[in-house]
């Protein structure tokens, strides 16, 4: 009886406190001082006579009428803003420091008058009853975190190593879940903390506001939490119910069988991010809709835009999208397929490749676009890439000269003497393996490279015949048969330990830490099957030869002289023979044999510095958009440009004629900083996502789809809420774009059509495909017009592709542009040269080098000028520049360079 009244008296001083303050407050207003302010608007008598006039006690009171009118309309915004968030589910009752005092007041005033009543929703999967002592949930009034606006849905929720499935409803709080699941509705926080700024790909969204929850998140949860009556716990679910898509391993090229890499200090969690309350999830690959079957293996789309993998249909529900989501990520690593898993020590390395590989591509770019067309990466590799990206603790940037740290997957805690594996992911668990190898070390850590010794039998069985891609690899011994391969594994052996015995030391580590310069001996893994009866005892006293070596090995097959582990398609382990004096890892890393091609094709090309050696359709090349549209003139591109004579600079070069006809067109440079050039007239600024999606669209000449962009520039966003921005910041892009041409012009600037954007060339002048015309016309022009195209171009690109800034799919954008700057360089110095002008063919030179330092060509270029001068020293200095410059890719310079720079010091000397 006493608490009931209690509560009532409570709800009765909140209530009448708050009718006072919202009703007495106007009214005492109105009664003792009226209207505070002029009737009508003072003419200039008025105002003379009120500064002239002095202070008087009206004029006091006026003014403390205002103050106290202001206030109260603040008061009484804040309690429609909190009226309204309870009528949307939304309760935040904790204190927060950034909220504003009439906010905190109207709060405390309201959640006063429901005391007890607040909206509170039920769990329908997890119903809140527990083996501990606790009643049913409801709010508090310290803690309610809320999901705002979100519709029933599963959740998984992490405890410990095991997950269950839990439905969040709308009003559902953090406080309500740590009620249910640990006992305490005030332990909210700890929740908070544990997964506060994750990104969730496959719901969409990151963590950010402990107040917003949406079903679909995987939620972490402290270790002590227990699962409330009804809780559904989530198994692996290729151990219950193998995906169709994962086959006993073959050696066809058919992407369905998964691939396994040791993986680095994995906990027994058997969680992979899966579709919540689905026993088998299929992660479909993008570009392909959900209700088709897929097979993982990646297909670029036509128009060869890095992120046009992510396109998709766009009549799907969402939670087909969902399912669709790119890439799950948790916290162990990223699921790029039913059957393909790394965790994030290898996808950090393959990540780290790819700067390399851009890097190779501008050191050997010789001036010839057609002979060596800049491509995009294949499509696992950019799923990997963007999975890293989307976690800005991992990202690697995306350019540097800087010397790198070392990046090295671990490659999971193997038992020495050798470890077979077993089960339908063993060949899976061997490519995962074969990729987690080569993917280690860098170029200024050589005793991290490791390197693998496999039989040709083996390879094919676990690549199929798309093997000959790959080439030639100094990191990759192939041994025709496994006496060959057991005969190169007995030689490394015998050489490792004599280096050994000479320093009286035991071990590699103890050689590299007394001896830092002796040669590089990096670890060495042998990859094939278990070897036949004749040559098992050989491999038993390698591999155990090898402990303290780094020489192991994994065997396809049961091991008796060792451990042997049976591997799960989804990379799961379990020991199954033998023992082992480590833990086994928990899971391995798996790769299918499509994605495990692609990844070591980029691998091959990041360290060696050249293509793959063979096109094939398992490695698809496909153009840069930015480079296909220089040999591909549109039908209205054409036509916008068929009256030009000449192509001069761009239009702000002040060199430049004033264009007499034509309409007028927005600047857009996105050559250096991105910017809009001449605002002209009042508006919005444009926004940071507007500037990106600007551009986007300007390296996509001929549009891009919608969700295309939403999955490249919107990565942080839900997937339904991806579109709605990317119609934002174009609508925000076209409204700049017109402050600096004509505003509000109809069906300008970006143009919206076949489901995409693209921007308009009628009205947008933007300076990346003055560039790209430039060069173009330069192809097939002569003479003096020749040099007059080349040295604009030149003109016009003195900086990269949108300078200062990171974007996650920037880079092969990027590398187009600059090899047209570097073309353009390298034609005109050859101008020069050809018409003996060689001070300025040695300044130009010096200027390309400054934007390219790694290209090779450029330095070659430079050294005929240098000799045109007679300068010997300078043909000296450009080769120990270049020889630095290569050093950060592993690499030096080719034997023609270091020939034809002491031949032109030679007949400089002999003058």
């Amino acid at each position: 009886m006493v608490s009931w009244l209690g509560r009532w008296l409570v709800r009765a001083s909140a209530g009448s406190a708050l009718v006072a303050a919202l009703g007495g407050i106007p009214t005492f207003l109105t009664m003792a001082i009226g209207w505070p302010l002029p009737h009508a608007v003072p003419d200039r008598e008025a105002l003379t006579g009120f500064l002239t006039g002095g202070v008087t006690d009206r004029l006091v009171l006026n003014l403390l009428a205002v103050a106290i009118w202001l206030v109260w309309a603040l008061f009484a915004q804040a309690v429609l803003a909190e009226l309204h968030d309870i009528t949307r589910g939304v309760k935040d009752l904790h204190p927060r420091r950034h909220r504003n005092p009439m906010r905190t007041t109207a709060s405390l005033l309201i959640s006063s008058m429901l005391l007890g009543s607040v909206l509170t929703a039920t769990a329908a999967t997890a119903t809140p009853a527990r083996a501990l002592p606790a009643t049913p949930v409801t709010a508090t009034a310290q803690a309610a975190p809320a999901l705002t606006q979100a519709a029933e849905g599963p959740t998984i929720v992490h405890v410990g190593n095991e997950r269950y499935v839990y439905t969040v409803k709308r009003g559902d709080y953090l406080s309500k879940i740590a009620k249910a699941w640990l006992g305490d509705a005030n332990r909210w926080p700890e929740i908070c903390d544990m997964n506060r700024h994750r990104h969730f790909p496959k719901a969409g969204g990151t963590l950010r506001d402990c107040n917003l929850i949406y079903p679909g998140w995987d939620l972490r949860l402290p270790a002590d939490a227990r699962p409330p009556h009804g809780a559904t716990p989530v198994k692996p679910p290729v151990t219950t119910t193998p995906p169709p898509v994962v086959t006993t391993p073959t050696p066809s090229t058919s992407p369905s069988s998964p691939a396994v890499t040791p993986s680095p200090t994995i906990t027994a969690s058997p969680g992979i991010t899966a579709s919540p309350g689905v026993d088998s999830p299929v992660a479909v690959p993008p570009g392909v809709p959900s209700t088709v079957p897929v097979s993982p293996s990646p297909s670029p789309s036509a128009s060869g835009s890095q992120s046009a993998s992510s396109s998709s249909s766009a009549s799907v529900s969402p939670a087909a999208r969902d399912a669709e989501s790119a890439d799950s990520a948790d916290e162990h690593g990223v699921q790029l397929s039913p059957s393909s898993w790394l965790p994030w020590g290898l996808a950090l390395a393959i990540s780290a490749a790819v700067v390399l590989v851009w890097l190779q591509r501008r050191r050997r770019f010789t001036g010839q676009p057609d002979d060596d067309p800049p491509t995009m990466l294949p499509e696992p590799v950019v799923r990997v890439r963007r999975a890293v990206a989307r976690r800005p603790e991992l990202a690697v940037p995306e350019d540097t000269d800087t010397q790198q740290p070392p990046l090295m997957p671990d490659l999971a805690p193997l038992p020495p003497g050798g470890t077979g594996i077993t089960g339908d992911g063993a060949s899976a668990a061997a490519r995962a393996a074969l990729v987690a190898v080569l993917a280690s070390g860098g170029p200024h850590h050589p005793d991290t490279r490791g390197e693998v010794i496999i039989d040709a039998a083996t390879l094919a069985t676990l690549l199929g015949p798309d093997v000959v891609t790959l080439g030639a690899w100094p990191r990759l011994h192939v041994a025709d048969t496994i006496d060959e391969a057991l005969t190169v594994i007995e030689g490394w052996l015998l050489h490792r330990s004599r280096i050994l015995d000479e320093h009286a030391l035991t071990d590699l580590d103890e050689l590299r830490q007394h001896v830092p310069d002796e040669e590089a001996l990096p670890p060495v893994m042998l990859i094939t099957e278990t070897p036949p009866a004749g040559a098992r005892m050989r491999a038993k006293v390698a591999l155990a030869l090898g402990g303290g070596l780094q020489v192991t090995g994994l065997l396809l097959g049961e091991w008796a002289h060792g451990a042997t582990i049976e591997v799960a398609p989804d990379g799961h382990t379990k020991l199954v023979a033998g023992q082992s004096a480590d833990p086994i890892p928990a899971r391995l890393p798996v790769l299918d044999p499509a994605a495990a091609i692609q990844i070591l094709t980029t691998l091959r090309e990041a360290q060696t510095g050249e293509p793959p050696a063979i096109v094939s359709p398992a490695v698809p090349l496909t153009v840069v958009p930015l480079h296909a549209s220089r040999t591909t003139v549109a039908a209205d591109d054409e036509t916008q440009r068929s009256g030009e004579e000449q192509p001069h600079p761009p239009a702000d070069d002040p060199a430049a004629p004033a264009a007499t006809t034509g309409p007028v067109k927005a600047k857009l440079r996105v050559i250096g900083p991105p910017r809009i050039d001449g605002i002209v007239h009042d508006g919005r600024a444009l926004r940071a996502k507007a500037k990106e999606l600007a551009v986007f669209l300007a390296v996509h000449p001929d549009g891009v789809e919608t969700r295309t962009i939403g999955d490249n520039i919107e990565l942080d966003a839900r997937i339904s809420q991806a579109a709605q921005r990317v119609h934002t910041n174009a609508s925000n892009l076209r409204h700049v774009l017109g402050r600096a041409a004509v505003p509000d012009a109809q069906n300008a600037y970006v143009v919206k059509g076949g489901g995409g954007y693209k921007l308009d060339p009628a009205t947008v002048d933007v300076d990346v495909w003055t560039l790209r015309d430039l060069m173009r016309k330069a192809a097939i022009a002569s003479g003096p017009a020749r040099r007059e195209l080349l040295t604009a171009a030149c003109d016009l690109y003195t900086a990269p592709l949108a300078e200062g800034e990171d974007y996650e799919w920037l880079a092969p954008h990027r590398e187009t542009v600059r090899r047209w700057g570097t073309e353009a360089h390298l034609l005109l110095a050859d101008e020069l040269l050809a018409d003996h002008h060689a001070q300025e063919a040695s300044d130009l030179l010096d200027k390309a080098i400054g934007l390219d330092r790694y290209n090779e060509a450029l330095y070659v270029r430079a050294m005929h000028a240098r000799h045109g001068l007679g300068d010997a020293d300078g043909i000296r200095t450009l080769l120990r520049a270049l020889t630095k410059a290569l050093a950060d890719l592993d690499a030096e310079p080719q034997d023609d360079t270091r020939t034809l720079a002491a031949k032109l010091r030679t007949s400089l000397e002999q003058r």
